[in-house]
């Protein structure tokens, strides 16, 4: 009967963004793009959200391409960039979640339709392979975790 009580309470205090705050944890950190200055920095925030920015580096400069909402919100998670530019930013909904990547859709934008991150991991390094897809495109990147 203990075993049963401690089972239920676990049950009723765990939620989605719980959820979201263990299968996402692998993200957070410094990615770099293999043989290109473009890098990705994401941050767990108190909320269990992870926030994004995607740069690329030209000299001295740091040019910020876009900034990246990872949340749960309305009972699903949500994949949102905001792409430099006047464009405002766009919801993707996650439809595919587990501890080594995502999927996330918007069947309505122009490009893309499909974004995804998958987590790999060779002799102790971490790496993401990204694409973007739609409209008969896939573009695909290889970011190495640097820190």
């Amino acid at each position: 009967m203990k075993t049963l009580l401690i089972i239920l309470s676990a049950l009723l205090t765990w939620s989605p963004a719980q959820a979201q705050e263990r299968n996402l944890e692998w993200l957070a950190g410094t990615w770099k793009l293999k043989d290109k200055p473009v890098f990705e920095v994401w941050e767990k925030q108190a909320s269990g959200d992870l926030s994004g920015m995607a740069f690329r580096v030209n000299g001295l400069d740091t040019v910020v391409t876009e900034v990246i909402k990872l949340q749960y919100a309305d009972g699903s998670f949500h994949y949102i960039p905001d792409v430099a530019g006047d464009q405002p930013p766009v919801d993707f909904l996650i439809t595919k979640l587990d501890t080594r990547g995502f999927v996330a859709e918007n069947p309505q934008h122009d490009f893309p339709k499909i974004i995804r991150y998958m987590l790999l991991s060779l002799n102790g390094r971490f790496y993401i392979n990204a694409s973007i897809e739609g409209n008969g495109k896939v573009i695909s990147y290889a970011f190495e975790k640097i820190k």
